[in-house]
């Protein structure tokens, strides 16, 4: 919905929104809070979390099934889109800020400005740690090349590359110089902060891998705080690998952030693609199909749950791809 609300031609948005609410049969994701608005992936994360932790479901396939049972809202597009003025203001404004959201994050995770991601966890902790009169000096050269990084591989839309790296690099300076406070060593105090037990951790395991432990420690914490009862969880007691939408995410977001460049659309995808796991179909872009195409030829586990997915050239040929779908047909893309 956001790429349809967006566009800056208030007539064109007006038109589109009325076409939305002459919809007879539209479904969407019902939001785990059960507010009327429609939901997100962040509901479909905490859904399964819920599936997980309060009906101890049990593989990808039980979660997928459990989760499937309560997960669609249905109704006509008059119920969920009003014709009103301030309505229609609101939606606009929060699809653009959406927008910008998503380049913006699409965007930073594509740079990699200290370039230590392939660096294993045992060889960084052998590493001499910068004197702090050092930081300084260095936050300006992570700025200037983070900044080089995002105008090199972020979204060509993306604007004030500049601030953003700045901020970027000031904010990850005052996490360092917090964790001066708690002692010891201060990589292993910086895990431990971002919610990632030592005895997780392995020499083994690269920069990369343990960042994205804390990607999903975060999403777990936040989740466990909406689950109804709420609930502290932890990557010990749901491991990274367990919630099947948040591992295609993933899967998808490592692609991603080998291209040459992203783009904003590529992280919405990211969004969408999950729902492979509990619709008839999904559509995508042309780059993130591809991508699909190698998760389910290089992951049968994954490849035995995804339901059909396409990429086409006209809107007006998504119908025939559902056609196709009921009828056995669907290749995938036109």
């Amino acid at each position: 919905m956001a790429e349809v609300f967006r566009h800056g031609n208030q007539e064109i948005f007006r038109e589109r929104l009325e076409f939305l609410r002459n919809i007879q049969l539209i479904a969407w994701l019902r939001p785990y809070s059960r507010t009327w608005f429609p939901g997100g992936i962040p509901d479909l994360f905490t859904r399964e979390l819920h599936a997980v932790v309060h009906h101890s479901a049990h593989g990808w396939g039980e979660i997928i099934q459990k989760v499937r049972q309560d997960l669609w809202e249905t109704g006509v597009g008059s119920d969920i889109f009003n014709d009103s003025d301030p309505f229609g203001m609101l939606i606009r404004a929060e699809a653009k800020r959406q927008h910008e959201h998503d380049m913006y994050v699409a965007s930073v995770a594509r740079a990699h400005p200290v370039g230590i991601n392939d660096l294993k966890l045992r060889d960084l902790l052998k590493l001499p740690q910068r004197p702090k009169v050092e930081r300084i000096d260095y936050v300006k050269r992570f700025t200037k090349e983070m900044e080089g990084q995002l105008n090199e591989h972020g979204d060509k839309r993306l604007g004030r590359t500049d601030k953003i790296a700045s901020s970027w690099a000031h904010d990850t300076l005052d996490h360092v110089q917090a964790i001066d406070g708690l002692g010891g060593n201060p990589i292993l105090s910086t895990y431990k902060s971002l919610g990632i037990p030592v005895d997780v951790l392995d020499p083994e395991m690269t920069i990369g891998e343990i960042g994205e432990l804390v990607i999903y420690a975060t999403r777990l914490k936040a989740a466990g705080a909406k689950l109804n009862p709420p609930v502290e969880v932890g990557i010990k007691a749901v491991p990274i690998g367990t919630l099947p939408s948040y591992v295609l995410e993933r899967k998808l977001a490592s692609f991603q952030g080998k291209a040459d460049r992203v783009s904003g659309s590529d992280f919405g995808d990211s969004y969408i693609a999950p729902l492979i796991f509990y619709s008839d179909g999904v559509e995508v872009d042309k780059r993130t199909f591809h991508y699909l195409e190698n998760i389910r030829r290089s992951d049968p586990n994954l490849a035995d749950l995804m339901r059909p997915f396409f990429r086409s050239t006209d809107y007006l040929e998504i119908p025939q791809h559902f056609d196709d779908i009921s009828e056995g047909e669907c290749d995938g893309e036109t």
